[in-house]
């Protein structure tokens, strides 16, 4: 069955290089009973890939059973993979089959495995490496036969490292790997995805899909969707249903723009220079912009309160020093004396981009009592962006 034909089968939307590598690795690994491990981001459309896998394997008759390992509290996962008996635990009223039974001879998809606790990754082997497992409250040890996939948004090998999970489980999973790109990593996909999707929602709405003008693809297409398919399906469908099918202009796109990016945006009756304005950042990335804006602000909140204070020292009969007027351009600041003659001097250490970005970040959560959500808020971020900085500063 050639590749496209696949793809259409199973919503399995894109053409690009890294789309069709992963096409062809889930049609060679189908066949066979190997398990599967599939990476990516959060909104790349692994369930999507995991469910192509089942349908174009030896045990699509059977069932495909589906778990969301990070939905699930960690007391109850147990129970919910391999079952309980009556009484095993407070709320246990009945005998329950778990997952795995409901399985058996089909194939089991966990989402989200790196979310697993160690406790529960060590009966998880078991079934992978012996098909046997035993129900919560019961000694009796119970066969089954399932293939497994997993999925993840998380880098497993680091996830190893740092003991929270185990190696032998790693290994296990990882006999296939099928690695999906974000979608900012493929943004040519982006116009056919905004089709399928636009007359997807269309269909169902039982509306003409307009399409969408070429200057909001492209606003589209330099957008960075952290939340990468799944962002984009939802903004379309929301624009599709509210707007009724209209043709999609720039100005529908603006309220599910992050505010950063939004003054890139031109206003419907712009003219064709404007229109050259959209976000086109050639050779630089939505961080470094987010950097740039964050830091221009700081420079400006600085020099508003270098010049209060000398307005203060001149009122009290003081001296002042020459006023320091920061600028964000070239990594110098100017000094401007009582002469009017400036000089570049290099900005001082404390004032390093990552430096300052780190301490608005700390001060934001501070402020908000470490609510990630507010904090991002009044930084001008995605509370995805937070996190991923976070990390990066190693943050607590």
């Amino acid at each position: 069955m050639e590749r496209s034909t696949i793809q259409r089968r199973y919503g399995i939307i894109g053409e690009s290089e890294l789309v069709r590598r992963a096409v062809d690795r889930t049609v060679q690994v189908s066949p066979t009973d190997l398990s599967v491990l599939i990476t990516g981001e959060s909104g790349t459309g692994k369930d999507v890939f995991a469910r192509a896998i089942h349908a174009m394997s030896r045990r699509s008759g059977k069932k495909l059973v589906s778990l969301n390992c990070g939905a699930i509290p960690e007391n109850l996962l147990e129970s919910e993979l391999f079952g309980h008996e009556r009484g095993a635990f407070t709320g246990a009223v009945d005998r329950r089959k778990g997952f795995f039974e409901a399985a058996d001879l089909g194939t089991i998809f966990l989402d989200e495995i790196g979310e697993m606790p160690l406790a529960t990754q060590v009966k998880l082997l078991r079934v992978l490496e012996s098909g046997e497992f035993s129900r919560v409250g019961s000694s009796d040890t119970r066969q089954v036969d399932v293939r497994v996939l997993a999925a993840t948004n998380r880098d497993l090998e680091r996830e190893v490292a740092e003991g929270n999970f185990r190696q032998d489980l790693y290994f296990r999973l990882n006999a296939v790997q099928i690695h999906l790109p974000a979608l900012r990593e493929r943004p040519d996909d982006i116009p056919l995805l905004v089709e399928y999707f636009g007359r997807s929602v269309a269909a169902d709405l039982g509306v003409d899909y307009k399409g969408i003008s070429d200057d909001a693809l492209q606003v589209l297409m330099n957008l960075p969707w952290e939340g990468n398919i799944r962002e984009l399906r939802n903004v379309v469908s929301t624009i599709v249903t509210l707007e009724k099918g209209t043709r999609i202009v720039p100005s529908m796109i603006l309220p599910f723009v992050p505010r950063v990016l939004k003054a890139h945006i031109p206003e419907p009756d712009s003219d064709e220079s404007a229109k050259s304005t959209l976000i086109h950042m050639p050779g630089r990335s939505v961080d470094q912009v987010e950097r740039e804006l964050i830091y221009k602000t700081v420079l400006e909140i600085r020099n508003e309160l270098a010049q209060v204070k000398a307005m203060l020292e001149h009122g009290n009969g003081r001296t002042s020093s020459p006023v320091r007027q920061l600028t964000p351009s070239f990594g110098f600041e100017e000094i401007s004396d009582d002469t009017g003659q400036s000089a570049a001097t290099p900005i001082e250490e404390e004032y390093n981009l990552e430096t300052v970005e780190k301490r608005l970040i700390e001060n934001a959560l501070a402020k908000f009592g470490g609510n990630r959500r507010k904090s991002a808020v009044a930084l001008g971020i995605s509370e995805r962006t937070l996190y991923r900085k976070l990390e990066r500063y190693r943050i607590p």
